[in-house]
């Protein structure tokens, strides 16, 4: 089965979410030799499913899964996307039914069916999204044997962004309450939460389970979202995940994708993003140690979350050269939305997330600088201003600003550029501007440094029109004028940079200047 395929990859398509062929190899050694299945078949084998006897049932639950299985990919949206079959309703139901092997193809079917994007939507969004997403609960809750299918399950659907925020903060009416009472339980104040649900399964399975382990799939992913982030990290969730991390008795060079250590070190980088210096302690002392020894995607994570924890820049292997450069091309790549090869596939980091990273990275640099006895070497700084990570900058900052730009004069934000990896690009750039505009020695003019100040001045200036805080319109505004400020004086660095925004943003950049 091609469920979960690429560890916490945005969802696209089928072939962003993670692999488990095992579970359809275990599930064709039960397969009975029976006339195949069609699609007219569904209404017939769901009402048999749902009413049948024991063995009856089952025969059903698995002709629906054969339906869906590898074989049968093309099947998987008509039977929910079309909205022709009512497919979820009746698998929703079965899910309680006191049936193991019957339970064990419901999940199967139901973990294919969560594949395709546009079966997500209607899943977590849609229909009987709230019937599917309880039960799938109440079975992880139960601890049953196929707890961690349906884990998995709600980690696939988790992959459609739209919907981590509807998933993670799931928390059901108690039975009691009235139907038309409409108030809502905090997820952590409800025992029947998927939250508090998690908090319990990785407080008491075991640490070698399947469920354990999934669990901090589902995590990392939800993690993604602020708001949930916010919740985990007011539990003793994160704990449990540095201490996965101790226990290890591998080398993070050679933790498997969809580890436990690679699940639980993603899922403490999320939240260090969003509770910063303030997630805790003991983080620091775990995975300092992974970045100062680790160069491949654990060493990258590391350091990403030494940054959101603001890190002093000493404290950054070679003097920050490691780390300004493994994050300036996580930001290259995930802005091009391409991977690293033997590393990480291209949507497993958002952009947000690393920007966001080399913004404190740059913070850090600056402030290394103020604290020298030559503030004018800026040899900090320089390390992080490199004329490629500058220009990718200015490149991210115009597609952002395009994208809010139209002929209506709406927002017409696209999804992928978040907002708020603008204003930490604004952020970078505003912390290494004293490297960016050092004057060249000797001072003398330019005509070319003239027209690269102008043309990034105006770039600022249009993204502050745009720009949803006001602290990022303020800056982007300030920072625009410090560039007219030094226009007409050649500025060596900005020119550099501008240069290669110029070539790679051409046809982006004609939109400021119609």
């Amino acid at each position: 089965m091609d469920a979960i395929k690429k560890s916490l990859s945005g969802s696209k398509d089928e072939d962003d979410v993670p692999n488990l062929e095992n579970i359809d190899k275990e599930s064709s050694k039960k397969k009975v030799e029976t006339k195949p299945p069609k699609l007219k078949d569904i209404p017939k084998l769901a009402k048999e499913m749902v009413q049948g006897e024991p063995d009856e049932a089952t025969i059903a639950a698995q002709k629906l899964y054969e339906l869906c299985d590898v074989a049968h990919k093309d099947n998987r949206e008509p039977m929910v996307a079309s909205g022709k079959y009512d497919v979820l309703n009746p698998l929703s139901e079965c899910l309680l039914h006191d049936n193991p092997e019957k339970l064990h193809f419901v999940c199967l079917t139901l973990n294919n069916l969560s594949i395709p994007y546009d079966n997500k939507r209607v899943m977590v969004l849609e229909r009987v999204a709230k019937k599917l997403i309880q039960n799938l609960c109440t079975v992880i809750q139960q601890g049953k044997k196929q707890a961690y299918l349906c884990i998995i399950i709600l980690t696939n659907l988790s992959y459609y962004e739209p919907g981590i925020k509807a998933i993670g903060q799931f928390s059901p009416k108690p039975k009691t309450q009235s139907r038309w009472k409409r108030n809502k339980i905090p997820p952590l104040e409800n025992p029947h939460s998927l939250m508090r649900i998690m908090q319990e399964l990785t407080a008491h399975a075991a640490r070698g389970t399947a469920d354990f382990r999934w669990a901090f799939g589902l995590l990392a992913q939800l993690s993604k979202s602020s708001d949930n982030a916010i919740l985990i990290s007011v539990t003793a969730i994160p704990q449990v995940a540095l201490e996965n991390i101790k226990l290890s008795k591998t080398k993070p060079s050679e933790w498997k994708t969809n580890s436990l250590e690679d699940f639980s070190l993603f899922l403490l980088m999320y939240l260090a993003e969003i509770a910063g210096p303030s997630l805790t302690d003991k983080a620091l002392e775990v995975v300092e140690p992974i970045m100062q020894t680790d160069t491949g995607v654990q060493g990258l994570k590391a350091t990403m979350m030494c940054s959101f924890m603001e890190i002093p820049w000493e404290k950054y292997p070679n003097y920050g050269v490691i780390a300004g450069g493994i994050v300036s091309e996580l930001m290259s790549n995930t802005f091009e939305r391409k991977g690293k090869k033997n590393t990480y596939e291209g949507n497993v980091f958002q952009l947000r997330t690393a920007t966001k990273a080399y913004s404190l990275l740059a913070k850090a640099a600056g402030k290394a600088d103020a604290a020298e006895e030559d503030k004018k070497a800026l040899v900090h700084s320089k390390v992080m201003a490199l004329p490629t990570a500058i220009a990718l900058l200015f490149q991210i900052l115009s597609e952002i600003t395009a994208n809010y730009m139209d002929d209506d004069e709406e927002n017409s934000f696209t999804g992928f550029y978040d907002p708020k990896s603008g204003e930490f690009a604004v952020a970078s750039i505003s912390s290494l501007l004293p490297a960016l505009l050092q004057l060249s020695d000797p001072p003398r003019e330019s005509v070319s440094s003239e027209i690269a100040c102008s043309a990034v001045a105006q770039l600022f200036e249009n993204f502050a029109t745009v720009a949803t805080s006001i602290p990022a319109k303020a800056k982007a505004s300030e920072t625009a004028e410090k560039m007219k400020e030094h226009a007409g004086t050649a500025v060596p660095l900005l020119e550099a940079s501008y240069d290669l925004w110029q070539h790679a943003t051409a046809s982006t950049k004609s939109l400021f200047f119609q």
